[in-house]
């Protein structure tokens, strides 16, 4: 998995009716979760401190507040390889508390997913608390 999207030789379609559909789907999911995240408030956050188990995976949810590739991700932390890295972010990616997002410049980069982002700033604040955004040294 590359840090880049794969440049594809396909004839891209776009229409102004399909990007307007498409947000509109956008801001719906995101509204879904919103809901889920205020209504379910404790049982999200019991979710994700059942996920939020090891220092690395609190050190990356902090580190995620603002998107990161996994090259500065794996930079930040000192991890030797990107195997490494995956060991701790593919359960917070699949626990959907992480999401990937491409950005225009066609990087990759992994952010908080709006379950997790739409929690109380306090609870997402004592959540991620003793999580430092470094590892390097700390092993």
């Amino acid at each position: 998995m590359s840090s880049r999207r794969a440049k594809n030789d396909s004839i891209e379609v776009v229409s102004p009716s399909m990007q307007g559909e498409l947000v509109a789907i956008k801001d719906r999911l995101s509204a879904i979760e919103t809901i889920q995240s205020i209504s379910n408030a404790d049982a999200v956050k019991k979710f994700v401190l059942e996920n939020l188990k090891t220092k690395d995976a609190k050190s990356i949810m902090v580190a995620c507040e603002d998107p990161k590739t996994k090259a500065q991700l794996q930079a930040l932390f000192g991890y030797n390889n990107v195997q490494a890295l995956n060991y701790h972010l593919k359960p917070l990616y699949e626990a959907d508390l992480l999401r990937e997002k491409v950005d225009e410049d066609g990087s990759v980069v992994f952010e908080w997913s709006n379950l997790f982002r739409r929690l109380p700033k306090s609870t997402i604040k004592s959540i991620l608390a003793n999580g430092s955004a470094s590892r390097k040294g700390g092993k």
